[in-house]
C-alpha cells in the first residue's frame, strides 16, 4: 500500500510556494502587504508492506523529514504545515482503507512545533508550526498504517495526501 503527495509536489520535491496576502485600500489611506515565500521539502511516498492485517504496520522509510528553508513572512506571522488526504485508499478491488488509519507522529522539530494527528479525508490536521523570524525549518516524522483488517484485497492501494501551508498569526 502506498500514499503520495499531491502530484505537484511529488513532480518538484523543491516546490517553491508562493503565499500573496492582499493589501488593504481605504480612502486615502494604503496599506501593503509584500509577498510571502517559502521553499518546502515534503515526502514523495511512503509505503506500508502489510504482512499482517491484524497489526499496525510503520511506513517505509520509517522516518521522512519535511522541511523549509528561504521563509520570507511579513512580521509577526508564522508559517503552519498541515496534511488531508485526498480521499480514503483506493483498492485494486473490494473495500477501501479508510484514510483514518493513517497517523503521524514528528519528533526532532527545529524552529518550530512537531504535532501528532491522524490523517483526515474530510479537514488537514496540523502538522508542524514555526517560530517567528526563523527563516528555515524541518521536522522528522513517522507514518503508521492501523491495522487494516480484513476483508482485506491483496495488491497497491493508493492514497494522495495534499499539503498546506498558511501564513498565520499566533
Amino acid at each position: 500500500m502506498m500514499w503520495r503527495t499531491d502530484r505537484a509536489c511529488a513532480d518538484a520535491p523543491g516546490l517553491r510556494v508562493a503565499l500573496v496576502l492582499a493589501g488593504l485600500l481605504a480612502p486615502g489611506l494604503t496599506l501593503f502587504s509584500a509577498p510571502e515565500t517559502v521553499r518546502i521539502t515534503v515526502p514523495a511516498a511512503v509505503g506500508f508492506a502489510v504482512t499482517n492485517v491484524s497489526a499496525n504496520t510503520v511506513g517505509s522509510p520509517a522516518t521522512t523529514t519535511m522541511s523549509y528553508s528561504a521563509l520570507t513572512l511579513n512580521a509577526g506571522r508564522e508559517i503552519r504545515i498541515s496534511v488531508k488526504a485526498d480521499s480514503n485508499f483506493v483498492p485494486p478491488g473490494g473495500a477501501a482503507i479508510p484514510a483514518s488509519k493513517v497517523s503521524w507522529m514528528t519528533s526532532g522539530a527545529v524552529n518550530g512545533t512537531g504535532s501528532s494527528g491522524v490523517l483526515s479525508a474530510s479537514v488537514y490536521g496540523q502538522l508542524f508550526q514555526s517560530v517567528s523570524a526563523k527563516k528555515t525549518g524541518s521536522v522528522n516524522i513517522t507514518w503508521t498504517l492501523a491495522a487494516p483488517g480484513t476483508p482485506l484485497r491483496a495488491g497497491n492501494h493508493a492514497l494522495t495526501v495534499r499539503w498546506k501551508l498558511e501564513s498565520i498569526i499566533p
